[in-house]
């Protein structure tokens, strides 16, 4: 742009501070386009306009939508990184990474508070106890994680209650309990609901569910086999073969998680790759030398340094709710390293480093994360499309259709006996839904259970009005049988529709073999226009995959709308018997009073104070609700 011509900007150039600080860079709309941090606000800020060659290819594009731009001091730069952070969530600029998974992560936690403790799944780490696993020994309460899913949660609690008998019950559940659940019966829990096992002995258990949980397997097995000698002596001979059992399993565990070149600390191993615009980038969670989990991370379209990228993720990643590891392996050279250690031991408690290895076992460490964020980019971007372009060639050979099936429309309807009668189209494109394309129906001239003339409506409707847009598709897809691919055809003739394949997907019915109480599921069938037997797609193929998911998103949004046309009719609010509140004035009330009760409970001055609300509602709203005194 020509900052000569903007003379607002050109002063306040000018006048740049030299501290630090954090810049806002806002478009002639003032909305902020891209938030930064500086150690010297002048240099940086005025660097942008001074011709100078940038590496980050984005800058030609920022600074031609640059209008405006306003800052804001701070005492240090690490204030002014973790305002930056802030501003970047709140804003959300377009020029910016911005990382949108703080709920990714989950934690398991243990409360030893309570008289038997047992495992939850968190998401939320308490400030007093942020120093992680292992550790908040003076809250007694300790961490263990973080998992990049529920998923891997389930697996890790399921495999501990697989190995230890520990309560696995709710704090209702356990509270209300008079007599063991069927777990005590199948020797997987010892009933402490019941006080069949003494807080001691319970414990004792415990501290083998946490040596497991702090990944300290070879300890725990040292435990257990010490437990395992004490029980044989006593001549306990099954409780020795249940401690045999578990050091069994936890040995065949050992290997598989182990990484020998690591010493026994908490790391996190960051991966960077990029090609083109996409970036991706992968984190291994080691944890006492094991490598507990992986997640990955993908950006579209980011024109930055790879060094501010990656100091703008790694900012955004370790948010309040996210564990702190000793050590932090990063893939760049950044010039933020001695700040973000200082934030990220701040946040821990204890000291933290943030390291870029050049040689030795962490290099290699962090060349094996740059490998797996390579071939994880190499897996989305190129095999993906690769396979989708494949699975929509064998869709239109197996199914004989004219069209690849780039672009597919499904259709479903969803009534109860004729009533709240709605038709739903959902919208793929290259095997992806697009949402902005999906469509709902309320049923108009069908009033009984008619689902063949509600199809019949609803796909005049939609491809009436695609002549009028010359917008078609490439396949229909319908979700039945032959009777609604008949229904289909005929509108299509009806209509003049030629060069658009119509084809029905008819769910596979599961029924009882005879003899048996063995329960088998039919295959889908696909019906197509001049066949009459349907064709089999393989079940477990990619390309029966595909129509599967579109049938069921468009049932899915089927059954959403036809649900809220129900609530909507069955729910009738007091305030609709009141001549004169509408709509808008029945939210004005609820958003100013909370709830009913409120507007029971408001005086005719109070009701008149509200938006839209005239003295002469405001008595008859008071007089209703009063009416019986």
């Amino acid at each position: 742009m020509d900052i000569e011509k903007n003379s607002v900007l050109s002063k306040k150039l000018e006048t740049l501070p030299t501290g630090a600080g954090v810049y806002l860079m806002k478009d002639s709309r003032s909305e902020v386009i891209y938030v930064g941090k500086a150690k010297n606000l002048k240099n940086r800020v005025r660097s942008y306009f001074q011709g100078s060659r940038d590496e980050r290819l984005f800058v030609d594009f920022l600074v031609k939508s640059i209008a405006d731009i306003e800052f804001v001091l701070t005492d240090t730069e690490k204030e002014a990184l973790i305002l930056e952070n802030n501003l970047i969530k709140q804003f959300k600029p377009r020029f910016n990474i911005n990382l949108r998974d703080d709920k990714t992560f989950v934690s398991i936690k243990l409360d030893l508070h309570e008289k038997f403790p047992y495992p939850t799944v968190v998401r939320q780490i308490e400030e007093s106890t942020r120093s992680g696993n292992g550790a908040g020994k003076k809250s007694g309460i300790l961490y263990f994680g973080p998992y990049s899913s529920a998923h891997s949660v389930r697996e890790t609690l399921r495999y501990i209650n697989s190995l230890f008998p520990i309560r696995k019950c709710s704090q209702n559940i356990f509270n209300s309990r008079v007599r063991p659940c069927l777990y005590y019966q199948i020797g997987r829990c010892v009933a402490p609901c019941c006080d069949l096992i003494d807080e001691k002995s319970y414990r004792e258990i415990l501290d083998d569910v946490i040596l497991l949980l702090r990944g300290k397997n070879s300890e725990l097995i040292k435990v257990l086999k010490k437990k395992m000698e004490i029980e044989s002596k006593e001549m306990r001979y099954e409780m020795a073969a249940k401690i045999r059992d578990r050091i069994v399993a936890i040995e065949k565990t050992v290997e598989r998680q182990k990484i020998h070149t690591m010493e026994f600390v908490d790391r996190d191993l960051f991966g960077y790759y990029k090609e083109g615009k996409n970036i991706q980038i992968q984190v291994m969670f080691i944890r006492n030398g094991n490598l507990e989990n992986i997640a990955s991370y993908r950006f579209s379209n980011i024109n930055n340094t790879q060094d501010d990228v990656f100091r703008s993720f790694l900012n955004q990643f370790y948010g309040h709710t996210r564990f702190v590891p000793d050590e932090v392996v990063i893939p760049v050279e950044s010039e933020d390293k001695e700040i973000l250690e200082e934030l990220l031991s701040e946040q821990k408690g204890s000291k933290v480093n943030v390291v870029f290895p050049q040689r030795g076992e962490k290099r290699k460490l962090l060349e094996l994360a740059i490998r797996n964020a390579e071939n994880a980019f190499t897996i989305h971007y190129h095999a993906a499309g690769e396979n989708i372009e494949t699975v929509l060639s064998s869709l239109k050979r197996q199914l004989c259709l004219e069209n690849v099936p780039r672009r597919i429309e499904c259709f479903d309807i969803s009534n109860i006996g004729g009533k709240h009668s709605v038709g739903s189209m959902i919208t793929f494109e290259e095997g992806k839904a697009v949402k902005n394309k999906y469509k709902r129906y309320k049923i108009r001239t069908v009033s009984q259970s008619d689902d063949y003339a509600m199809m019949y409506e609803v796909l005049t409707r939609r491809y009436s009005r695609a002549f009028k847009e010359d917008d078609f598709p490439d396949l229909t897809v319908i979700d039945g049988g032959k009777g609604q691919l008949a229904i289909a055809i005929r509108v299509f003739e009806e209509l003049g529709i030629d060069g658009v394949d119509v084809i029905a997907l008819a769910k596979g019915r599961t029924r009882s073999c005879e003899n048996s109480d063995t329960k088998l599921k039919q295959d889908e069938r696909v019906f197509i226009c001049g066949k009459g037997e349907p064709i089999v797609l393989d079940q477990e193929s990619s390309e029966l995959k595909l129509l599967e998911n579109a049938r069921d998103e468009a049932h899915r949004f089927a059954l959403t709308y036809h649900k809220k046309l129900r609530r909507k009719h069955y729910y009738i609010s007091p305030l609709d018997k009141i001549s004169g509140i509408g709509s808008i004035k029945k939210k004005n009330l609820m958003k100013k009073l909370g709830n009913l009760q409120g507007i029971r409970n408001a005086s005719v001055d109070e009701l008149k104070k509200i938006k839209s609300i005239t003295p002469k509602d405001a008595e008859a709203i008071y007089n209703h609700f009063h009416h019986e005194m």
